[in-house]
């Protein structure tokens, strides 16, 4: 989504031009963009001008027919921008613009099922002026060299109205990809995995989607989810799970299952409705996360459990700031983990270990854009494992006063 993009997306009437520094929307200091760009309500003939002028630079056409509907039901839709120098209210030209979709719930569901006409808007799915809204589309940006606009428009999806209202967007190619997710949006199937591909979400403060596919469980209306284990009744549960695969199922040797790494590792616990039907555990090293260790129990493995919570321990070594995710496929397993992302890689070794045979696999993962790391806040550093969207106890307690030790003692 650059000035040299040369489609539309399928999913929208017009495409995203803008190129932005890796800044999420919510860093932007507006305050500070607003120093060189103007913001404003534009009238049609400007909108008109400029999607005829983004029509020219990608050799396609816009239907400004759904634009003025929509700018009709709720001009606020729509924000132009121009830079503050040289702007004369009395003539304004606009150089730059975003259009977003404030939808109601019926437009949330209907986003989130596959069923949103991006294309024509059903009105139904829209909201109006001064009112609420649960969701927004963000339908089209077009800023060349006016990337400020984008962060004093967050100012207004962010509103009293809009206050916890999550943003959603489609990426129509890489370049498009690389600039949601510079501004801080992210799949939204690595949250809920039912959602459309190919739909990412900005997720706001307080937002009912503020779970992340490894700490999904429990949720209403999701069958099939996945946590962390933090307590002592958890890595029971788990111990349990992999006794009945491994051990029961394999005749695996307690001691070659219980391998001494059981309390170095982090564990997932993958649920059906509140039954726990499988497990995984991950090792992290300087340079790769190790998964290991999934077991799924006997009548869950015809269910999507399994692919599940492999996406889950993906997505919390993209957290962790990982980019290769290593492990050892049992020979008759290698499909399997083929369809997870992983490769034999060059030099991959086979080898034996518990009466079965194993391979060497890869994959290669994107790390989160906003992974933990040093310079994150250390509030979120010292966060439960896999809860690092949520406040930590230990936070809480930072509104108590502070002691210091004496000296000496």
């Amino acid at each position: 989504m650059t000035r040299h993009e040369t489609n539309f997306t399928n999913a929208s009437p017009f495409n995203s031009l803008v190129s932005v520094r890796r800044h999420p929307l919510d860093e932007q200091a507006s305050h500070k963009l607003s120093t060189r760009v103007v913001a404003y309500t534009p009238g049609f003939e400007e909108v008109a001008r400029l999607f005829e002028r983004a029509s020219n630079d990608l050799g396609t056409e816009t239907n400004l027919g759904v634009i003025r509907r929509i700018m009709s039901n709720n001009p606020a839709s729509v924000l132009a921008f121009a830079r503050r120098e040289g702007f004369d209210c009395a003539a304004p030209h606009a150089e730059g613009i975003i259009a977003w979709l404030p939808l109601t719930a019926a437009g949330h569901t209907a986003l989130l099922n596959g069923t949103f006409n991006v294309q024509d808007p059903d009105p139904f799915h829209l909201t109006a002026q001064h009112e609420p809204s649960t969701a927004i589309y963000v339908w089209a940006i077009y800023a060349p060299g006016l990337a400020g606009g984008v962060g004093i428009a967050f100012d207004q999806m962010s509103s009293p109205l809009h206050r916890h209202a999550d943003l959603y967007a489609r990426a129509a190619s890489i370049s498009g990809r690389r600039l949601i997710t510079t501004l801080g949006f992210e799949p939204l199937d690595t949250i809920q995995p039912t959602a459309p591909s190919g739909l990412y979400v900005f997720r706001k403060p307080g937002s009912p989607l503020g779970r992340p596919l490894y700490d999904s469980y429990p949720t209403p209306g999701q069958h099939y989810t996945v946590t962390v284990v933090r307590t002592h009744d958890d890595l029971a549960k788990v111990m349990a799970i992999r006794s009945a695969v491994y051990i029961g199922e394999q005749a695996c040797p307690f001691e070659e299952e219980f391998d001494g790494n059981d309390f170095s590792s982090t564990h997932l616990i993958g649920y059906a409705g509140d039954e726990p039907a499988a497990s995984l555990r991950v090792r992290c090293f300087a340079t790769f996360a190790k998964v290991e260790r999934l077991a799924v129990r006997q009548e869950y493995r015809r269910s999507r459990l399994a692919p599940l919570i492999v996406k889950a321990a993906h997505e919390l070594c993209r957290m962790k700031g990982y980019a290769r995710v290593y492990g050892h496929a049992q020979k008759g397993l290698v499909n399997f983990w083929r369809r997870a992302g992983a490769r034999p890689f060059p030099g991959a070794r086979e080898f034996a270990f518990s009466d079965y045979d194993y391979v060497e696999m890869l994959a290669e993962i994107e790390p989160h854009p906003n992974a933990i790391a040093v310079g994150a806040d250390p509030y979120v550093i010292i966060r439960p494992e896999g809860r690092w969207h949520t406040t930590g106890v230990l936070e809480r307690s930072g509104d108590r006063s502070t002691k210091r030790p004496k000296e000496g003692r």
